[in-house]
């Protein structure tokens, strides 16, 4: 049985003695931890951290962020990829802007009610800024209670990730931010996947699977779906103004980005004539292929370079794409026309 109060005890003091020195731990400002915490989920540290410096320059205050044009953000959000997230974001200070005085909920419920805050958002912001006992259990903490507990149950499934933060909701301490932030380093430096440091852990002598010598059995988790491979021709349309033809996304994940044509392989260029309203170039060998992994999904993308006489709104000078934003794949893509 774990001794939650030893437990806790020899966590916080290790956190307190080897916590990583990252910029929104040095901060007590709901709205700076809350973006911090967009920015991690599914994002590595060193990715996050020049973000996380930019964004809090740029946009210093939740109304400086709310008041914002979301293109701009979109294009300060370039690279980081999974844009729902700020688009989320963005519509939720809007929200706490003209509902609470732009100042962040400092009690649960309001909060979760929010655009894009989730349980772990909402434990994560909840602990840290206002020191609620709320877990926030990520795949770090999912992988920590695993091996301390031998835990068989599959931590894909939302009923397992449930259950888990109940149970920690049960350990967490007065000092409950320090708490979930303890078990994410934790995790994220030493319970590692697949290299762990037992050896150093501070949490070792109640650890289970490492008294049973099976740590490395831990944790229990469905394989994951093969990646979805899409295959599709994308198209560099020049005219004879200096300009390239591309337009913004309005719909799926990369909504409000700025895109070149893309289409299916198997799309005549009839039917993409007819879609763009353009009369386009003969099609000849692409000019270049490139592959772009998301997270369920693999594009392969062929890059054709095509030329037109008719006229659209859709024009951009080429000088100028850089100003709009733009996917990473789509990013690779342009790098061809010079």
């Amino acid at each position: 049985m774990l001794n939650k109060n030893e437990f806790a005890l020899n966590l916080l003091e290790w956190y307190h003695n080897n916590k990583r020195d990252l910029p929104w731990r040095r901060t007590n400002d709901p709205y700076k931890i809350w973006l911090s915490e967009v920015m991690l989920q599914q994002t590595q540290v060193q990715t996050v951290i020049p973000y996380y410096n930019k964004f809090t320059t740029k946009y210093p205050t939740l109304d400086d962020l709310a008041n914002a044009e979301e293109q701009d953000i979109l294009k300060d959000w370039e690279g980081l990829g999974y844009y729902n997230r700020i688009r989320n974001l963005h519509l939720a200070v809007k929200e706490v802007q003209s509902s609470y005085d732009s100042i962040v909920p400092n009690e649960p419920e309001p909060f979760l009610a929010l655009k894009g805050v989730g349980p772990y958002i909402g434990g994560a912001v909840q602990s840290i800024a206002f020191n609620h006992r709320i877990a926030a259990v990520d795949g770090n903490v999912l992988r920590v209670m695993a091996r301390l507990n031998v835990d068989d149950r599959d931590i894909s499934k939302q009923s397992t990730v449930r259950s888990v933060k109940l149970f920690v909701e049960t350990i967490i301490p007065l000092e409950s931010g320090d708490f979930n932030q303890a078990l994410m380093e934790l995790g994220a430096t030493v319970c590692t996947p697949r290299i762990p440091k037992c050896v150093t852990c501070p949490v070792q002598s109640h650890c289970e699977s490492f008294k049973s010598n099976s740590v490395l059995l831990y944790p229990k988790s469905t394989k994951s779906k093969k990646k979805t491979e899409l295959y599709f021709n994308v198209f560099l349309i020049l005219n004879n103004k200096d300009e390239i033809y591309m337009f913004k996304n309005d719909k799926n994940l990369l909504k409000g980005m700025y895109k070149f044509p893309k289409y299916d392989i198997d799309t005549s260029i009839d039917t993409i004539e007819e879609a763009l309203n353009l009369k386009l170039s003969q099609l000849k060998e692409p000019i270049a292929e490139e592959k772009h992994v998301f997270t369920h999904q693999v594009w392969y993308m062929n890059v054709y370079l095509l030329y037109t006489n008719s006229e659209s709104q859709h024009f951009v000078k080429i000088s100028e794409v850089n100003e709009y934003p733009i996917s990473v794949a789509m990013q690779k893509v342009f790098k061809h026309l010079h």
